[in-house]
């Protein structure tokens, strides 16, 4: 996925915070959707404290995201899946597809 475009998005983002009150709205607003989309995997305390900077929203995206990404690979590579397990791999991968669709479609609405 393209994490290391948003967190270098997010560090120019949070020096230029008093100029671009416009891209910081949007990208508080792609945060929003981000944790509606993966509320099971990041909580409401992480959530509210990451809304203090621009960078800190970035960094919980990148980690919801890294860990989504090491659960997928764990599941797969277990070679004895109970029933339930099979459930739970076909669900993150579905929540880390739409992950990668709205990461892309907000930074292709930067370019």
């Amino acid at each position: 996925m393209d994490l290391e475009k948003l967190l270098e998005l997010a560090k120019k983002l949070d020096s230029k915070k008093k100029g671009k009150k416009e891209e910081v709205e949007k990208f508080q607003k792609f945060f929003e959707r981000f944790h509606l989309l993966n509320r099971a995997y990041l909580d409401k305390e992480t959530f509210e404290r990451a809304q203090g900077s621009i960078s800190s929203m970035a960094e919980a995206v990148a980690n919801t995201i890294r860990y989504l990404d090491a659960e997928i690979t764990r599941l797969r590579n277990k070679r004895m899946k109970l029933p339930l397990e099979n459930v739970e791999l076909g669900e993150l991968q579905k929540i880390q597809t739409r992950n990668e669709m709205l990461l892309k479609d907000y930074l292709a609405d930067k370019k």
